[in-house]
């Protein structure tokens, strides 16, 4: 019984810590708002309604 209660207690100390949730990947990392790129416009082409030639 003392082993589950000191594994629950460390479980609990670990999981507490910032840092330490940064290091073992436990949070969620969020976009930067200012640092998303943009994308061009699309741009059709300009002989997009010609069809080939049936044969």
């Amino acid at each position: 019984m003392k082993k589950i209660c000191l594994l629950l207690a460390l479980v609990m100390l670990v999981s507490s810590c910032g840092l330490t949730k940064e290091k073992l990947g436990m949070t969620r990392k969020t976009p930067d708002d200012g640092y998303q790129a943009r994308k061009e416009r699309l741009v059709i082409p300009p002989d997009f309604d010609v069809r080939p030639a049936k044969e």
